[in-house]
């Protein structure tokens, strides 16, 4: 398996983690190769080389049955392909898994033709490109004909019952990277609006990215007092964020499978995002949580009062929401689905 060092913050390192911690690794004796860090193009580059060197060590010494490649897009995917190419060489079948929702974005817009060839070359090739929705499985059959592509979410961890609902309204929670396309400035401008409906309203974000942004941005707004920067959480932290929250908001301008939406969901957390991705697939507006237009501040604004003050509302979809995550995202499901990923990965291989 190659993807993001498991030292790293995101989504993508969330999911490999639950993979290795859940017995996974264990069960498919998986190897782990990082090809990359977050830290200066020097040490990236080492990485990346690192790697590739021990990947193709593996090949030679034939200790690879099959790859699993974790993937962005832009830098991601070309780092990828470099080890499906290899991979290819070697007749060794490769799984691509795109975690990226800006994917087809990246393809239609910002690749050439040789670039988007390369792309679907190395696409059609794969026993399986996984895709994290269905919509993104139509997506994916339109930009990639005759590419295998499957569905599968990212696993969280359910709880045996959902905590009751809280009685003191007003603390939001965010999760994710400090980032304009994941709309944390959209949402720094909508929470005077919330004050003035709910002035007892708390905001925390937990992410790394650029903090000092949004701080400056909170303080040119005068709502500094009631945000707070915790930096990258994870784990019991992250935990204890969802125990404490009222509700969650993502208001991503582009997103693929938000990790934090379905570990809301799990833990019984009313959820407030952008329709924007994969987040529609596995939040049903109305039912299971509150979706928006990307970049509408007012409409954000609004959804966040509306949904810290009807707790009526709160409960049916804390309640839906929680069932909804334990019968498509609980761990042994989705487990158990990429085990009949690998299973028909290697029987085709077995066949060729």
């Amino acid at each position: 398996m190659i993807g993001i060092s498991l030292n790293g913050a995101g989504g993508m390192t969330s999911v490999v983690r639950t993979y290795q911690n859940c017995g996974f690794f264990d069960e498919w004796d998986v190897s782990y190769l990082s090809s990359y860090e977050r830290p200066g193009l020097g040490s990236q580059l080492r990485v990346m080389i690192r790697a590739l060197v021990i990947f193709i060590h593996m090949l030679i010494r034939r200790e690879v049955a099959l790859v699993h490649v974790h993937s962005a897009s832009r830098g991601s995917f070309w780092r990828k392909s470099i080890f499906c190419a290899v991979a290819r060489a070697f007749r060794i079948p490769y799984i691509f898994h795109v975690h990226s929702g800006e994917f087809p974005t990246f393809v239609r817009s910002e690749c050439g033709p040789l670039a988007r060839c390369w792309v679907r070359h190395t696409l059609r090739n794969a026993r399986s490109v996984i895709t994290l929705t269905s919509s993104w499985r139509a997506e994916f059959a339109e930009l990639v004909p005759g590419a295998t592509i499957a569905v599968l979410g990212n696993p969280v961890f359910m709880p045996e019952r959902i905590s009751a609902l809280r009685e003191n309204v007003g603390h939001v929670l965010f999760l994710g990277r400090l980032h304009e396309k994941k709309g944390v400035f959209d949402l720094v401008r909508a929470i005077p609006s919330v004050l003035e409906q709910i002035p007892e309203a708390k905001f925390t974000l937990a992410g790394d990215g650029d903090l000092h942004g949004v701080a400056g941005q909170a303080e040119m707004l005068g709502v500094s007092h009631v945000l707070n920067l915790v930096g990258w959480v994870d784990g019991a932290a992250k935990e204890a964020l969802l125990a404490s929250a009222d509700l969650l908001v993502l208001p991503s301008h582009y997103e693929g499978f938000s990790v934090s939406i379905v570990e809301a969901m799990a833990a019984g957390v009313p959820v407030v995002s952008t329709a924007v991705g994969g987040v529609p697939d596995v939040l049903e507006d109305g039912a299971c949580g509150v979706l928006v237009a990307p970049r509408d501040v007012k409409a954000l604004a609004d959804a966040l009062i509306n949904t810290l003050l009807d707790t009526e509302a709160n409960e049916r979809m804390r309640e839906r929401a929680f069932v909804r995550a334990k019968e498509r995202f609980s761990i042994p499901k989705i487990l158990g689905a990429l085990g009949n990923i690998y299973h028909a990965a290697k029987l085709d291989k077995d066949k060729a």
